[in-house]
């Protein structure tokens, strides 16, 4: 009796199981993930010896690639199709010799507005402001006088690494890297796109006790679901521990809480990947997010980089990732 009830129970069990297959069998299979992450591969610029901190902005279809090349001019590229690069030549050049601007220059930022197209540019550790009627230029400085720095702007010191934001009000906020003497970041509400609006606001300053140490620096905004999403980069932009972060605020002007997850790209010595950061955003062809950022050439210290490119994702509750293939990250409490 007893083994007649096993029997059945038994039965049932597998009647069930096979109703369950039937059922999942005609489920869609999930997507399958590749099982390493899948990094950009270098991009290739025609004539360019190295490229790094590059602002990549898309203009009535066309993309254009400003990066650091030279350190005395700026360079663009062009594409149609976000993969071929073309040469646009150089559309900046240095101030005469002994200028504030005549060398040392890197971190190109342009910015669209009303027709005219804005550079703002590292030279001397201070930040310059150029206008032009096209993308590829030719851009003439606005002032003979760094635009923020050596006393300009309301900043006494050094300055570097501009990036312009303008917001759906259209108010228009500059960001940059400051010193003191750790790197910091600040943000100066603009009343045009080459006048100083109102005194800069301190956001925070590199931490030597993790993965940013003396440096923060590279900013970028973007902004989803009215949360502002300020990426920015740590460590040393010539250290294969150069990484990217971001933090968030609920307003341009802060105060930013960085993300407790971060880094959200770093080195990866398995895949010969290092010091990934000083990264720009901009919508590819197929409408998502791309982050456009530069990576070292090796594991040693110096300056030889190469530009990359991956998407960027938001996991569902609003955490900023980007996107290796591997799909979304855990939650924070299950890393």
């Amino acid at each position: 009796m007893r083994r007649s009830k096993a029997l059945v129970v038994l039965s049932l069990c597998m009647m069930l199981g096979l109703l369950a297959c039937g059922e999942n069998a005609n489920e869609e299979p999930g997507p399958v993930l590749p099982s390493e992450p899948q990094y950009g591969e270098v991009i290739d610029l025609p004539g360019a010896f190295m490229a790094a901190d590059p602002t990549v902005i898309e203009v009535d279809g066309t993309w254009y690639i400003y990066p650091t090349t030279t350190t005395v001019s700026v360079e663009c590229w062009s594409s149609t199709n976000f993969e071929a690069w073309d040469y646009e030549g150089v559309v900046w050049g240095p101030g005469e010799p002994g200028a504030w601007n005549d060398a040392k220059v890197w971190a190109p930022d342009v910015f669209q507005q009303e027709g005219l197209f804005y550079l703002y540019y590292t030279a001397n550790m201070k930040i310059g402001v150029a206008v032009a009627d096209d993308p590829t230029g030719p851009f003439a400085d606005v002032y003979d006088h760094p635009l923020l720095g050596g006393g300009y702007g309301g900043v006494a010191f050094n300055t570097i690494d501009a990036h312009m934001f303008r917001d759906a009000d259209g108010a228009l906020y500059l960001y940059a890297t400051g010193y003191m003497p750790l790197t910091f970041l600040r943000v100066f509400p603009m009343a045009d796109p080459v006048t100083v609006g109102g005194d800069w606001e301190f956001l925070f300053a590199a931490n030597p006790l993790n993965w940013e140490l003396f440096v923060v620096e590279g900013p970028w905004l973007i902004v989803r679901d009215d949360l502002y999403y300020l990426m920015y980069s740590g460590h040393g932009g010539d250290r294969p521990q150069y990484s990217i972060g971001y933090a968030t605020a609920t307003g341009p002007m802060g105060p930013f809480t960085r993300y407790e997850g971060n880094p959200i790209l770093k080195a990866d010595e398995a895949y010969e990947f290092w010091g990934p950061g000083h990264n720009s955003v901009t919508t590819g062809p197929d409408g998502d997010l791309w982050a456009f950022y530069h990576t070292k050439d090796c594991e040693n210290v110096g300056w030889e980089r190469h530009m990359r490119r991956n998407r960027l994702a938001f996991t569902d509750d609003g955490r900023l990732y980007v996107d290796l293939g591997l799909g979304p990250p855990s939650p924070l409490h299950l890393q």
